[in-house]
């Protein structure tokens, strides 16, 4: 199990001084590769030997959002490998070592030619399984209601890619959170996102983003007429 503390900084703070809910997920990425670099599977090595991670699915569940230079302790560790992917679970305490964020997260090692995934078990050293009461449920799949409408398009630039030459998954979130505008989150904030990252995007790929616009909200991300990501999102009134 690895954790550190760190204090929220004002970069990653929304209008009312809060987390923002795409800077979780920034955190969480940072955790996975501090956690994961002794063994040498972090993203960085596996980069030299021509491997990527990829993550397939991911929930988080926010219970508070921390304030603007709140410490906070991040917990990661792995669950049991399942067949060809890679399970990871985040915790996130307050000073009290209250929970107020926890996820779950399914991970996948590709090819970084091919873009296929890797089967072998010994593509890397074994991640020691471990288990919490506290963890959240591995996340499953998010089917996309059949009434849905169309809310815009974006064209991937090359400040949405990242080191995998993909569109970081960061960005997924920020397409889904910007389906709704200033005044919708005034009083609303997410407490449950679940995401399905089912095929990758590259830079000049046009998206187009749909969504049911409903509590829970769904948002469909699509390439040439063919989902790339599905993401749902349940809401509380603050």
């Amino acid at each position: 199990m690895y954790q550190y503390k760190t204090f929220i900084s004002n970069n990653d703070v929304d209008f009312r001084f809060e987390l923002k809910v795409t800077a979780i997920f920034r955190l969480f990425q940072d955790a996975a590769m501090l956690a994961t670099q002794d063994s040498k599977a972090d993203s960085i090595s596996l980069a030299k030997r021509n491997i990527d991670w990829v993550i397939t699915r991911m929930d988080v569940e926010i219970i508070r959002l921390p304030k603007c230079n709140e410490e906070i302790t991040i917990i990661t560790y792995p669950g049991k490998d399942l067949m060809m992917v890679y399970p990871r679970h985040f915790l996130i305490k307050d000073q009290q070592g209250t929970i107020i964020i926890r996820a779950s997260s399914l991970w996948a090692l590709i090819d970084a030619t091919t873009r296929k995934v890797l089967t072998g078990r010994d593509v890397i050293s074994r991640l020691e399984p471990e288990t919490t009461k506290e963890e959240l449920p591995l996340p499953s799949k998010i089917l996309m209601p059949e009434e849905k409408y169309y809310f815009g398009q974006k064209v991937i630039r090359y400040s949405d890619i990242d080191f995998n030459c993909h569109m970081n998954n960061v960005r997924y979130v920020e397409l889904l959170m910007d389906v709704n505008d200033f005044t919708f989150y005034k009083s609303n904030r997410p407490s449950l996102i679940s995401l399905n990252y089912i095929k990758e995007i590259k830079e000049k790929d046009t998206v187009n983003v749909f969504t049911n616009g409903v509590n829970p909200q769904y948002v469909e991300v699509q390439v040439d007429n063919s989902p790339s990501f599905i993401g749902k999102v349940t809401f509380v009134e603050r």
